[in-house]
């Protein structure tokens, strides 16, 4: 299969179940950019902390940060949403919960998705956010985002920004919100401790669990290129 670049997200796909970066996934990232294959960091994280991972962990593809929300490709940047809309939910839910809600230390970073602590249940603050804005779940916090964006649109900006069509592109993810990308992708790869209904739409799951899990992805992949 051609493959020309893998996209990744990075907590629980590139980390261990402590959210630690794997040094076994780092390697394997390594590894492909060695082969001439580039590495596309897709995350829920703010821009900064996703460019800062790129220059240390030595990929050469664009960033795709904020879910989607935000792409930067050799000093380029190019929002797919609005920030505006994030606000004015967040205020909205604020009002109605107070301290409760708790922001990121890093949303005065960012673009246009807002985080909050994982506090309080989904199903109490849906109903408050208007249709264009969407609630998403990382695992790791919530997201206020504008309902036009996600990772697939993203990673598709991504692609068009290295010019690389996105059939030649692997998608690697680990959870709910990793879906879109999948989908954009022309192949679509899950570590072990992904949820039942991202195995049920990749081409390859792992047979480990996070890190190690990409680990073994990048292995199939490479195996591919003989």
């Amino acid at each position: 299969m051609p493959i020309k670049a893998v996209a990744c997200d990075i907590d629980g796909t590139i980390t261990d179940a402590e959210g630690r970066l794997s040094c076994r996934a780092v390697e394997a990232l390594r590894r492909l950019e060695e082969q001439g294959i580039m590495t596309i960091l897709i995350s829920g994280n703010a821009l900064c902390v996703v460019k800062t991972l790129k220059r240390y962990i030595g990929t050469s593809g664009p960033v795709v940060a904020e879910n989607g929300g935000v792409v930067e490709y050799r000093g380029v940047l190019k929002r797919l949403g609005s920030r505006s809309l994030a606000e004015a939910a967040l205020k909205l839910l604020k009002e109605k919960f107070g301290e409760r809600i708790e922001e990121s230390w890093s949303n005065r970073y960012r673009y246009v998705d807002l985080a909050i602590k994982r506090s309080l249940p989904v199903e109490e603050m849906l109903p408050l956010l208007p249709s264009s804005v969407k609630l998403l779940d990382s695992g790791y916090a919530y997201h206020l985002i504008d309902a036009e964006v996600d990772k697939g649109k993203g990673l598709l900006k991504a692609a068009a920004m290295a010019g690389i069509r996105a059939e030649y592109i692997v998608a690697v993810g680990d959870s709910a919100v990793d879906q879109p990308m999948l989908e954009a992708a022309g192949w679509r790869a899950v570590v072990g401790n992904a949820p039942l209904e991202l195995k049920q739409i990749a081409h390859y799951v792992a047979s480990r669990e996070y890190g190690e899990g990409f680990e073994e992805i990048a292995g199939w992949i490479l195996k591919s290129l003989v």
